[in-house]
């Protein structure tokens, strides 16, 4: 009996489009930042920020160089930053990349302005990086399990088909991974046309957002567990089967079923 249109409808329509940022809106709760401002409703490790803020100045750093820095994990990145030379290079890059963007080379304080700008929304990327991550972890213990498994028929066979499952899962959050890296990795133009960038970012950060949030129960059901044949184990395997069976068995995307969600609330 709501009346379309009336501030009632359309408050219905604003929870059912926050629900692709929190998991659930109650009565009283306070309308998503993402559908408010674009800015995000949950928060981050500072460690995050730092490796957000330290891969664009490396990046800045690969510029400046003309060769690409690169490094395999985070305490790699954090040993090339605290380096004393490349801390010495990257004052010059700050001066290099202001005459490049138009500036002054005594304003490079500028450029270091759009690198924090850009970093503490990067910041998100990263820590739904290392999210993804679990997931991956989840496809490694499915490799351990054939073992663990290998004398129970029924059971070998469900993991077999996990394991062909997961790999859609894992797939579909690395894309958006892939696409947002691509287009930030040209630093200076991302630090030229900034605003679009951010867009962009945030975009990626809700969508990985999502991917997540479907995620968290199976992830829930693996955490402190011993590879080794047990209720836990098998609760584990049950409820990641489900949910991989659901989602990935008929080739559905987890972004096509967000998509799907948004147009129905749209209508």
């Amino acid at each position: 009996m709501i009346e379309p249109g009336s501030h009632d409808d359309k408050l219905i329509e604003r929870a059912v489009a926050g629900l692709h940022y929190v998991p659930d809106i109650r009565p009283g709760d306070e309308i998503p930042n993402e559908i408010l401002d674009g800015t995000a409703s949950w928060t981050v490790a500072r460690r995050h920020k730092q490796i957000a803020r330290d891969r664009l100045q490396l990046q800045l750093l690969s510029w400046m160089s003309g060769s690409a820095m690169s490094y395999a994990n985070s305490d790699e990145l954090k040993k090339l930053m605290d380096d004393p030379e490349n801390k010495k290079l990257l004052k010059d890059a700050f001066g290099k990349a202001a005459l490049a963007m138009g500036l002054a080379k005594n304003e490079s304080e500028k450029v270091l302005d759009r690198i924090e700008t850009l970093a503490r929304e990067i910041c998100y990327i990263e820590a739904l990086r290392e999210r993804t991550r679990e997931v991956g972890k989840i496809r490694a213990n499915l490799d351990i399990l054939t073992k663990v498994y290998s004398a129970d028929q029924r059971m070998s066979a469900d993991i077999s088909r996990m394991k062909i499952l997961i790999v859609k899962g894992v797939q579909e959050a690395q894309n958006i991974l892939d696409n947002i890296d691509a287009e930030t990795a040209d630093v200076l133009g991302a630090l030229m046309s900034i605003e679009e960038i951010i867009r962009s970012v945030r975009k990626a950060r809700d969508d990985l957002h999502f991917l997540m949030m479907e995620w968290d129960a199976p992830l829930a059901k693996w955490k402190g567990l011993n590879m080794v044949k047990s209720p836990e184990i098998d609760k584990a395997l049950s409820a990641t089967y489900q949910f991989l069976a659901m989602r990935f068995s008929t080739g559905k995307s987890l972004m096509k079923k967000k998509g799907a969600a948004a147009s129905s609330a749209a209508g």
